[in-house]
Formats: C-alpha cells, sequence, structure tokens
C-alpha cells in the first residue's frame, strides 16, 4: 500500500470476490459505514475510474485507490440560488464563488459546482435534468460559467466554444505595471515537470491570449484578458510569461494576495436553440483590490 493522500493496493485471489466496502475496511481499518461514506462522497477509483457501489464485487488484479478527502466527508457545499444570472430550460449562467471546484476532484464529488447544480435542479426541475458542463473555471477563479440543461442544446454550444464562437472576457489584478497597453500572448501551453507551463511553438496546445491595461498604479495594474483558446490555465500562464503575473497566484509567481485575482467577468455567446446573441457579467467580488471601481470595465477593443 502506498500512505499519503492516496492509498492504493491491488487485489489478490484471497481478496476476490469481496465487496468493495468491505475490503476496504479490511485494508484501512475503518468500519465499513466510515468506507462506505468514502466511496459515497467520490473518493475512490477502482481500476482508475470513480466507484460509487460499495457493493461491487472485487475481482483478482483490480487496483484501488482511495484518495483521502482533505477535511474528511463533510458535505459542506451547496449553490446560492441569488448568484443564479440565467435560467431559461435550456441554458443555465452561474457567478462562481471562490474555493469551490468547478466539477468534482479524485477525492470529492460533492463539494462542487456541477454537483450543488444537479442537487439544486433536482429540487426545483425534473431530477433526471441532463446538466452539460462545456468549460471550467480553476478553484480560485470567481465568475461566470454556463451550463446547458437539455441535451439537445449541447451540440451546437460545443461548437461555439470550439470555434470561438463564445467571447470570454476576464479581469485580473497584476503586479507592477506592464511596458504596453495592448498585448497579445501566443505562447503554447504544454507540461514541464508535471505541470502546466508555456512552451515554444509547436511543443504543446496552440493558445492565444489577448490583454489590455484598465487600470495602473504603482505597484499593480487592472488587466482585462480576452482568451480566444481555452486551454488549462492559459490566463495565468500568458500573463506570467508577460513578466506580470496575477496577485495571489503562488503558482506562477504572483506577488502576496490573500487569493488570486482573477475573475471571469464577461461571457457573450449566441442561444444554443433560439440563436438570439446574450451576455452575461458577474459583479467584481467584493474583497477585490482597491480602486474596484477601476474593475468595471466597457467595451473591449477590437
Amino acid at each position: 500500500m502506498k500512505s499519503t493522500d492516496e492509498t492504493r493496493w491491488t487485489v489478490d485471489a484471497a481478496s476476490a470476490g469481496g465487496t468493495l466496502a468491505s475490503r476496504m475496511a479490511e485494508a484501512l481499518l475503518l468500519s465499513q459505514e466510515d468506507a462506505a461514506d468514502l466511496i459515497d462522497f467520490g473518493s475512490v477509483q477502482v481500476n482508475g475510474r470513480q466507484e460509487r457501489h460499495p457493493k461491487r464485487l472485487l475481482q483478482t488484479g483490480d487496483l484501488v485507490q482511495v484518495h483521502w478527502p482533505r477535511h474528511g466527508t463533510l458535505r459542506h457545499y451547496e449553490i446560492d440560488p441569488g448568484r443564479i444570472l440565467f435560467e431559461d430550460g435550456v441554458l443555465l449562467v452561474y457567478d462562481k464563488e471562490r474555493g469551490v471546484p468547478s466539477q468534482q476532484t479524485p477525492y470529492d464529488a460533492y463539494n462542487n459546482l456541477y454537483a450543488g447544480l444537479i442537487r439544486y435542479l433536482g429540487k426545483t426541475r425534473q431530477p433526471r435534468t441532463a446538466l452539460g458542463l462545456h468549460h471550467r473555471l480553476d478553484r480560485e477563479t470567481t465568475g461566470v460559467m454556463v451550463f446547458t440543461l437539455d441535451s439537445r442544446a449541447n451540440r451546437n454550444l460545443g461548437r461555439a466554444f470550439e470555434s470561438r464562437g463564445v467571447l470570454k472576457e476576464y479581469l485580473a489584478w497584476v503586479g507592477g505595471s506592464p511596458p504596453w497597453d495592448v498585448w497579445t500572448r501566443e505562447d503554447d501551453i504544454g507540461r514541464k515537470g508535471g505541470r502546466y507551463a508555456t512552451v515554444p511553438k509547436g511543443r504543446g496546445k496552440p493558445a492565444e491570449t489577448r490583454f489590455e491595461i484598465l487600470y495602473r498604479s504603482e505597484n499593480r495594474s487592472l488587466v482585462r484578458a480576452r482568451p480566444l483558446t481555452g486551454r488549462t490555465h492559459q490566463i495565468r500562464l500568458h500573463l506570467a510569461a508577460s513578466g506580470c503575473p496575477i496577485l495571489g497566484d503562488r503558482l506562477y509567481g504572483g506577488g502576496p494576495w490573500d487569493f488570486p485575482c482573477l475573475h471571469a467577468y464577461r461571457l457573450n455567446l449566441r442561444h444554443p436553440v433560439s440563436g438570439r446573441r446574450l451576455e452575461w457579467t458577474a459583479p467584481i467580488p467584493p474583497d477585490w483590490p482597491e480602486p474596484r471601481q477601476a474593475a468595471t470595465p466597457g467595451e473591449p477593443r477590437r
């Protein structure tokens, strides 16, 4: 077994035929109730896939992985209906809070926005509403996220994201004062040393972000970012590569702040059924750096 934030083992012939919960209880010195709770919480994988059924029968050679939740199996997150920006039976638009994953993590399938919306919809709509996730925000990033509520809309919305038909606008406070008023980064996004990084053209996934300075002070600047592609950590990496990492973004060298100052401010798209052009903005978080009035931009330069 491996005991860090994860415990894993391969089922041998002597353990084959038992249920997942019972074998976990034996191997980890847990009660079967606690083992079943970890399984229900989404903390257990069998052969690389999340397993939510405690009575699953294990076979010889199955790989069991337990991803220990950081704060135990505390089920604390529910959505705030007041943060729903739009809902019409086809789309649901939500202003995501800071500190909430967009979707489940390997150790927690409960405390995330997607699961929270599923629970909310189960109370307010048909329990089997098909919620579609088409883009994601990092755990500490706030702002606009759009979901589909009707599976018939998935294809059109997916195509809109792929063809750059969805216009996304972010705001970020960065350290210092960049030497440009407007600039574009086109560094590829790849991986180095196990984490995301900018890499030379042709060595990663193509990425393009346009930036514009909205406000400057002595030690920080407010930047508008318009990502034309949707790579993981794209804005964070392109700003760091520009020499002005996001305040609070410790992973990429940002200056001191209590949290990464990145906010998905505006999203504009055509309704996947009606074709009507729609736009939503998410209010600036109240704990953002001053002056907050600077973070209320008009239309971006084209």
